[in-house]
């Protein structure tokens, strides 16, 4: 029997933008003028999250032997799923942010994609 993974499948992918995201802000603050803040709360968000996916895992992992495990289940997949949201909310800001800054174009250039129009 093929285990069940816990997470979203996005949520993996998610991170690994939001790191892109935030590397770019880095990058780019001052010739852009983006606030710290920008960028400070998207790299809290990607942390948040990071520790959330594991506390749950772990708990998960653990959920099938310890009956205090299994207690502490729902509560640890309900702070997942609420630090992913925020985390994807984080990073639709911060495109936006950059947006106001720069076109499609100059922003996959910026983070190392191609894109086609």
């Amino acid at each position: 029997m093929m285990k069940q993974n816990p997470l979203p499948k996005d949520a993996d992918e998610l991170l690994a933008v939001g790191e892109v995201v935030a590397a770019v802000l880095a990058e780019n603050q001052d010739r852009w003028n983006i606030p710290t803040e920008v960028e400070a709360l998207l790299r809290t968000s990607i942390a948040a999250a990071e520790f959330a996916i594991d506390a749950y895992v772990a708990v998960h992992a653990g959920s099938h032997k310890s009956p205090v495990a299994m207690s502490l289940l729902g509560e640890a997949k309900s702070r997942c799923e609420r630090s992913i949201r925020q985390l994807r909310r984080r990073v639709l800001r911060s495109v936006a942010e950059i947006r106001r800054h720069i076109s499609g174009r100059e922003l996959a250039r910026a983070a190392g994609m191609s894109i086609r129009m």
